[in-house]
Order: structure tokens, then sequence, then C-alpha cells
């Protein structure tokens, strides 16, 4: 039954040819012997390296005359000397956990945590939710923890009353310079 306002196609040996000539390209395609080149997958522990950033940007971030690595997985961590002071920088990735578990488990451990939003101007603006981790007890350190493909944490430790190390500035521009933030 044909409904109204359908249109017939008549068979035609062009119309049969063209798609003849179409299968046979993709059944060459598929059956030449070579596979295409594979998808990259992501691997399972993307900052197994401990290489979330350059060691001259954690360097500039806090402002240190020399940067030494103390990895121990899961964590990444750093010395940095400033000046006749030092700090403790580390880096953590989550990609299984959500911000709002963080922020949940923080909150538990008795931390105090602060919304914040990391925005980038260009192209119009972009942005990233994060949050701030502190110990109400000890102001000289300061966490960051935002959403980047999982969850990222960036803490910083002024470990000297003589450097005026900022950690929760520190530990933000480290974030900032993470989170992707493409128009």
């Amino acid at each position: 039954m044909i409904q109204k306002g359908a249109v017939m196609i008549p068979f035609s040996v062009r119309n049969a040819g063209l798609a003849v000539i179409a299968l046979a390209g993709l059944l060459t395609g598929c059956s030449s012997g070579t596979t295409p080149e594979a998808a990259r997958t992501a691997p399972a522990a993307p900052f197994a390296d401990c290489a979330p950033l350059s060691t001259q940007q954690i360097s500039d971030a806090v402002h240190a005359d020399r940067l030494i690595a103390q990895h121990t997985l899961p964590a990444c961590r750093w010395a940095a000397q400033i000046g006749a002071g030092g700090a403790d920088i580390s880096f953590t990735f989550s990609a299984t956990d959500s911000l709002q578990q963080l922020w949940d488990r923080a909150r538990s451990d008795g931390f105090q945590t602060e919304h914040m939003v990391i925005t980038k101007h260009a192209l119009g603006t972009v942005t990233a939710t994060a949050f701030y981790v502190r110990d109400p007890h000890d102001p000289t350190g300061c966490a960051v923890v935002a959403a980047s493909n999982g969850a990222i944490t960036w803490r910083v430790q002024n470990l000297s009353r003589t450097t005026s190390l900022d950690p929760c500035a520190a530990s933000l521009e480290l974030a900032t310079m993470m989170v992707d933030l493409s128009p």
C-alpha cells in the first residue's frame, strides 16, 4: 500500500550500479587485511609518572629556589626550598571520586571547605567547579580540589614562618594550570 504523498523511485540500472560500487568499496575497505589504527585509550593512572605539571611550573607557583621530588604513589610530592624556608607540595588525582564525595570526606574529617569557581575569559567565560580545603587549626596549609576529567587536589603546606608563601594562592595557581578551561 502506498501512502498519500509518498514518492516512488523507479528501479534504474544507474542507481543499482552506484549501489554495487558503494557496497564493493565498503567491503574492500573492511577486508583489506589492514585494520585502522586503534583509538588511544586513557591510561588507568594518567598521572602515574607524577608529572601533572612541569617542575618549572610548580617552582614558579610556590616561588621556589629549588624543588625536590619525593613521589610515593598515589600522591606526588615535592619539597620546595624558598629562601631560608620551605614548603611541601602534593598532588593527587582520582578518576572515581566526585567533587561532592571529596567535599563530604573533607568535612567529615574536620576540615573547612569553601566553594569556588575557576574562571577563564577567552572567547567567552569558561568555568570549572572547585573548592578550598583548610585545617581550622593550621593556617599554614591549604588545598584546592577541582574537576578536571576526574578530581585533582593540589595541597601546599608552608613550613616556615619566614616565607610569605600563601598556600591557598599557590594551590589555586597549580590547580588552575591543570583544569581544562577550553572554550
